[in-house]
């Protein structure tokens, strides 16, 4: 495993047709320097078709889960910050918005399942909201997902 101090995870997902599909997530894992600025560094990226008949927010999820599960892969970290643009999924995983959807919550499960083992191994994990602007590079590899 490789170790940082402190990453940033960046997560996107699209769904064309919503949510009939086709969808795709993506993610970006960024290393944060000593300041606490983005570097710009990736340390990897990926994202994923996820088909048809699959939401936004499904796929939004699918993406947080696929960068959480990356990094419980491989990476060791103090912090983990993790940002998006759907201001629904980070809430929900803040505790401050209910999982009312059934389609959702097998997702929002999932995430927290991940949440739960990373904070076990003693990774500190925060989550904030982040316009669609700063979220472009994950933004541009779900949609890469649903082209390719």
């Amino acid at each position: 495993m490789v170790w940082y101090d402190r990453v940033i995870l960046k997560f996107d997902g699209a769904s064309r047709h919503n949510p009939h599909g086709p969808a795709g997530c993506g993610w970006v894992l960024i290393e944060m320097d000593e300041f606490g600025a983005e570097e710009y560094c990736n340390i990897a990226t990926g994202n994923k078709y996820l088909g048809y008949n699959v939401s936004n927010n499904q796929a939004e999820y699918q993406g947080l889960i696929n960068g959480l599960q990356y990094i419980q892969d491989y990476i060791s970290c103090n912090k983990v910050y993790v940002r998006g643009d759907s201001e629904i999924i980070i809430n929900q995983m803040l505790g401050d918005y209910k999982v009312n959807s059934r389609n959702i919550r097998p997702y929002f499960n999932e995430a927290k399942e991940i949440e739960s083992q990373l904070q076990y191994e003693g990774m500190e994990i925060y989550y904030r909201h982040i316009s669609r602007a700063k979220n472009w590079e994950a933004d541009e590899l779900a949609n890469r997902a649903i082209d390719d």
